[in-house]
């Protein structure tokens, strides 16, 4: 997600392998969002948002991004700050995070990214500027401090909209994309302190010699230094082809009934225990999916027809939650 829009002589030569590791994070941004894609479309069952693999998988790749701006700050830099290139690029990712901010608005209003993976790497960048001459050690405990401290610090006076992007509110706001400072920018900084290694004792090692050797390695390597870019085009391409095709996809039986019962359980926990509207939501899937009943919008929509069935499915269902389980033999 970073931008590779530095020219090689202003920046020193560039660290293949720097390339390969965000090509190969770009490719795991690109999986991740196409499996929500289609998690959402109700193709595939996984919960991808709640999914305790899928939320390390999906931190994984951004630690790794945000970790490579850390990096790539360093190495940009190493003869000191050219302010020249460092505002052209923040101008770049700030525009993008802008871009993101607007489309998501524009589609999703209820929960769209206001400080998401592009706005924290352009707010990380300023603020990794005093890091990139201090100690090593004094960047490693910062790092170590932010990544920390919203597990130990939660104030109600980050509650308010305008804080948000510090990070540490008592609760999360709702967002397709939250990335605030307090965490991640300790991960910018962790990647700080990796370049600084990097350069002090890694120059010359087998990880900077390293060259690809192969066409695949090659198109990876690519991708990395365009993966801004990619990162801003990769999603109206999946979701465009996703609404072209989704109508001649089979919906995921298992997705279906899964969000049929949590929506069918939270009407219903408000007049019954919870056993009872498992069991009841449960029969109610059973007898309607695959019913022209399913997908009535509501009760006035139903012609006379639709609703005595409907009565009849509904009071069948609620007598059999109502019985008790049969005895164990």
């Amino acid at each position: 997600m970073a931008t590779a829009a530095v020219a090689d002589a202003e920046r020193g030569p560039r660290i293949a392998a720097i390339d390969l590791i965000r090509g190969v994070a770009l490719a795991g941004m690109v999986v991740y969002h196409f499996s929500y894609d289609l998690a959402a479309d109700r193709l595939i069952s996984a919960n991808v948002v709640d999914e305790f693999g899928w939320k390390l998988f999906a931190r994984a790749v951004a630690g790794t991004f945000l970790a490579l701006v850390g990096v790539n700050l360093v190495l940009a830099n190493r003869h000191g700050l050219k302010p020249r290139p460092f505002l052209k690029r923040l101008a770049l990712i700030a525009g993008g995070a802008a871009l993101v901010t607007l489309a998501t608005w524009w589609f999703e209003p209820g929960a769209f990214v206001f400080f998401g993976i592009l706005h924290e790497i352009a707010v990380a960048s300023v603020l990794a500027v005093p890091f990139l001459k201090a100690p090593p050690w004094l960047t490693a405990v910062v790092a170590a401090a932010v990544i920390a401290l919203p597990q130990f610090f939660a104030s109600p006076l980050f509650d308010t909209p305008a804080l948000w992007w510090v990070g540490l509110s008592t609760a999360p706001p709702v967002t397709v994309d939250y990335v605030p400072v307090f965490p991640f920018f300790g991960v910018v900084l962790a990647g700080v302190v990796v370049g600084r290694l990097l350069l002090a004792y890694g120059g010359d090692s087998a990880f900077a010699r390293w060259r690809p050797s192969s066409g695949p390695e090659r198109l990876v390597i690519l991708a990395g230094r365009w993966s801004l870019l990619i990162y801003l085009v990769h999603q109206p391409i999946l979701v465009g082809a996703l609404m072209l095709a989704t109508p001649w996809l089979p919906a995921n039986e298992a997705a279906v009934r899964r969000d049929f019962t949590a929506e069918c359980a939270a009407v219903c926990t408000t007049n019954g225990d919870a056993a009872y509207c498992t069991a009841l939501c449960g029969c109610l899937f059973e007898n309607l999916h695959g019913t022209d009943l399913f997908n009535v919008a509501s009760l006035e929509a139903m012609t006379p027809d639709q609703r005595q069935r409907w009565d009849a499915i509904v009071g069948q269902c609620r007598d059999a939650a109502a019985m008790p389980p049969p005895p164990e033999h």
